[in-house]
């Protein structure tokens, strides 16, 4: 069996995983993909990295805002217009909207987009508990305040002390705080 076409297909295993899908000792093999850094071992769990792409050019451009600081109710209304708007369907359009004023807005309007830390997406999270959010309305809520978040940094306007990601979803009922990875 072909275990480079096999971990590259499931992108995220274990050794055991993997060994139970071949049928084979692939622990050979894995060292092997490991040496030329095709996988990577972390924290128990081989992750298929593949090649890079090779970018021949990249255009980068930035739009500014004059004022750096915002407030979150106002970053909602830039974010949906000008990210949003422009780069969605109109049925994710309203879904975003919706989940932004319904689900992320209640909890931090009275803040700056500026002054969200890791500490608040943590608080954030009991609170969506609280409010007994289905475990996928919740990751998907945390990616769209995430996205968000990103945006207004690409853009210059927000600083990067809030730094975040939303894992998929393994087993879909569980989702717990150790599903959010916090950058340093």
């Amino acid at each position: 069996m072909n275990i480079e076409k096999l971990t590259r297909h499931l992108k995220e295993f274990t050794l055991n995983e993997i060994e139970m899908i071949a049928e084979c000792n692939c622990k050979t093999e894995l060292e092997q993909l490991l040496n030329e850094g095709k996988i990577i071992l972390e924290k128990g769990l081989y992750k298929y990295q593949g090649e890079k792409p090779w970018l021949e050019f990249i255009v980068c451009t930035k739009q500014t805002i004059s004022c750096q600081v915002i407030a979150f109710d106002s970053a909602i209304e830039y974010f949906l217009e000008n990210y949003v708007k422009n780069n969605c369907k109109f049925n994710t359009y309203r879904r975003y909207r919706g989940i932004l004023k319904h689900h992320i807005c209640p909890f931090f309007k009275k803040k700056k987009l500026n002054d969200i830390t890791c500490d608040d997406i943590q608080e954030y999270y009991y609170f969506c508990k609280d409010r007994n959010l289905p475990p996928k309305v919740l990751k998907n809520t945390l990616a769209l305040l995430n996205q968000m978040i990103k945006y207004f940094q690409n853009l210059g306007i927000n600083n990067r002390i809030c730094n975040f990601q939303v894992r998929r979803l393994s087993n879909k009922t569980n989702f717990t705080l150790d599903r959010i990875i916090f950058e340093v």
